[in-house]
């Protein structure tokens, strides 16, 4: 979820007020990341069948609507590794705006699958 904020950060293609704005970037970003991260990886690395694995993202859509300082905390290396890279992935944004103003904001998605 993002931090507080007047306007929220847009996903390419949501329309809205900032309720619908905000769900859509949601569910965008859920879409995006099941499309693109290799969940095949956990068991690449060994990680046991039917296991939850959850990982946690947190970066920033900047006031030019790039993402910036990507951070990932992962139960092994590699699934922090693909977090982050699926992340950098993401397209340009319109960025967030505080009393008019485009401003940084900080966004914070966790990632859960189950090992297959």
């Amino acid at each position: 979820p993002f931090m507080i904020i007047e306007n929220v950060p847009v996903f390419p293609g949501c329309k809205g007020n900032n309720a619908e704005l905000r769900a859509c970037f949601s569910s965008q970003m859920s879409k995006f990341v099941s499309k693109n991260f290799d969940s095949e990886l956990a068991s690449d690395i060994g990680l046991s069948s039917g296991s939850i694995q959850r990982i946690f993202v947190m970066f920033k859509i900047d006031k030019d609507g790039n993402i910036t300082n990507i951070q990932a905390r992962a139960p092994h290396k590699k699934l922090k590794e693909e977090a982050i890279r699926v992340i950098k992935l993401l397209p340009k944004m319109t960025p967030g705006k505080q009393r008019g103003r485009a401003v940084g904001v900080r966004y914070g998605l966790p990632i859960v699958f189950r090992v297959e």
